[in-house]
């Protein structure tokens, strides 16, 4: 963006980390929210979820009645054969499974179920409502430096219901999970394997899950469905032999697993549009509302029994220390991890844990610190590279980057390695479009950008849906002058998902440069009006209505940047200059 001759060029937005996931609009009105605490939301949960019976339990979620037929959305992998199957209600009611009648869906891990009863059973409001989450860049003029700023929309309080299966003797072989927690990313930024993001996994959260919960219900603050739970991270070890370096299956044997990092689940409006292409008839409650705002004191957090009994086990203390970042206790979760390296001194996976929590507080020298520890135990390991190039991209240190950008390619080297054999004989994804689009944003901040286009071009490829990768791409294109490539790519993004307020400011940067600026203005607006919190969007903003010669309404709008980050120094910057 450019003021006349007396202010001097502002670079202002720049690369958005984390994308959203599709929104699936359905021309059905919005509908009065049916709670308004989480005991309220508890209620319904409770209502709303069954568990699957089988050898290996799951869990469900009723979403839709047409007569005296319920419909139950889950896990596709909560059915791995043909044995038999149980679903149990509420009330302790027990309804066979006619397996010929489960349909899952050809790509993603999802599968609807249904069962007769003459019973009146509670059904899901679903809504197709979440705020996408994301992180903006800013630099200005030459600066060495790179400022990220605050995660937007990423303390979205969520709940989880399920039936976890019996760890212990003590447990009860019904006993029934709801637990709180928050949203860390609604992209699949948060999920590193290839395998479980091609599946359909796109939410990560903070709430602590375990083996049976998969096919649970994901809620909003109001009790209404936004995703169905599948997955956790974690690693499955035999004795020193790490089997799985990166997210496996929940149903996977308990006893040998690290469970560390958040828990996974797939969006509801994927689950709308699999449903809609097997059972196209049926009438589903939806809203698009935005949810109540909960208070941390209005919130109770269930903690599961631990796998390991023995506290002399390391795993026992990463476990824990996992629980306890989720929980928000980073303090007692940094002591967890250091009591499992006390007990161990070579566990790398505990180092890369205390690395994993840093960087989460956004920490970054102690990330690195952690994450290198993690890579001098284990040279090859995809997620401690990773890490390391992550901690060096967020020092926002121009200086540094070209050593990220080697430990991330060293990542993607690692992990075509690995999976490449293994994933293509299943024909699954054998790469993560999250290494690509990281890598593009490096390369741009490097200067190299035609090199960042096609790094976002691979990303796009792995994942045409990742409406961050088109977003980014698209500034790239208006920071190279190609006009009309950006315009194509922010057309792809909000076509993906209207709400998308990154792509909107975009929109507003690539019409602000075409001298559109009536247009420039309706889009910053738009993005503000989905999220309004970015003192980049309000800082641009101000730079096109300065342009279109109103000038109190640009300073209006630049201080109101300084309202939400009184330290931003291209607000501070600009305001000097225009009233020099």
């Amino acid at each position: 963006m450019f003021f006349d001759n007396k202010v001097r060029q502002a670079i202002a937005l720049s690369i958005t980390l984390s994308g959203t996931l599709s929104i699936f609009t359905l021309s059905i009105p919005a509908r009065s929210v049916s709670a308004q605490t989480p005991q309220q939301v508890q209620q319904i949960a409770r209502e709303i979820t069954v568990k699957i019976e089988a050898k290996s339990s799951g869990s469900g979620v009723i979403v839709a009645k047409q007569g005296s037929r319920y419909y139950v959305a889950t896990a596709q992998h909560v059915f791995p054969d043909n044995q038999p199957y149980m679903i149990v209600t509420h009330d302790g009611a027990k309804y066979p499974v006619n397996i010929t009648m489960v349909k899952k869906s050809p790509k993603d891990d999802l599968a609807v179920v249904s069962f007769v009863s003459d019973r009146n059973y509670r059904v899901a409001t679903i809504s197709n409502y979440l705020a996408a989450t994301f992180q903006t860049r800013s630099s200005y003029d030459n600066d060495s430096k790179i400022t990220f700023g605050e995660e937007i929309n990423q303390q979205q309080t969520i709940f989880v219901s399920g039936f976890p299966k019996p760890v212990t003797s003590k447990d009860l072989p019904n006993r029934y999970v709801f637990n709180p927690g928050k949203i860390i990313n609604t992209s699949g930024s948060g999920v590193s394997n290839p395998k479980a993001r091609a599946k359909g996994y796109r939410l990560s959260y903070t709430n602590l899950t375990q083996v049976g919960m998969s096919g649970g219900a994901v809620l909003d603050a109001n009790g209404r469905l936004i995703a169905i739970h599948g997955l956790a991270d974690g690693q499955l070890i035999y004795g020193d032999l790490v089997v799985d370096e990166t997210i496996y299956q929940v149903e996977a044997e308990q006893q040998f697993d690290i469970n560390f990092g958040t828990s996974l689940g797939i969006p509801i409006t994927t689950f709308i549009n699999f449903l809609g292409s097997v059972e196209p008839d049926l009438n589903l409650k939806i809203e698009n509302t935005k949810p109540n705002s909960l208070k941390a004191d209005q919130i109770e957090s269930w903690i599961p029994s631990q796998q390991a009994n023995e506290r002399v086990n390391p795993i026992y203390w990463i476990n824990r220390g996992n629980q306890n970042w989720r929980l928000g206790n980073f303090k007692q979760s940094e002591a967890d991890f250091k009591q499992a390296i006390d007990l161990k001194p070579n566990f790398w996976q505990a180092w890369y844990a205390r690395g994993f929590v840093a960087g989460f507080r956004h920490d970054y020298n102690q990330t690195l610190k952690y994450c290198e520890k993690a890579l001098e135990l284990k040279a090859d390991s995809y997620e401690a590279l990773r890490c390391k190039s992550g901690a060096l991209y967020r020092l926002g240190d121009r200086s540094l980057f070209p050593k990220s950008l080697e430990a991330l390619d060293r990542a993607i080297e690692i992990n075509k390695k690995v999976r490449l054999d293994r994933n293509r004989a299943a024909g699954e994804w054998t790469e993560n479009p999250n290494d690509y689009a990281e890598r593009g944003e490096i390369l741009y901040a490097l200067g190299r950008s035609n090199e960042a286009i096609k790094a976002f071009d691979q990303a796009i490829e792995i994942d045409s849906e990742m409406t961050s990768a088109w977003s980014n791409r698209a500034f790239i294109q208006i920071m190279t002058a190609d006009f009309q490539g950006a315009e194509s790519s922010i057309t792809k993004a909000l076509a993906i998902d209207a709400n998308y307020a990154p792509a909107w400011a975009k929109r507003g940067i690539l019409l602000s440069k075409q001298n559109r600026y009536l247009e420039s203005i309706a889009a910053f607006d738009r993005a503000i009006e989905l999220s309004d919190r970015v003192p980049e969007v309000w800082l641009n903003r101000g730079v096109t209505l300065y342009n279109a010669n109103r000038r109190n309404e640009a300073i209006e709008s630049i201080r109101k940047a300084l309202e939400i980050d009184s330290k931003y120094k291209p607000a501070i910057e600009l305001l000097k200059q225009i009233d020099s």
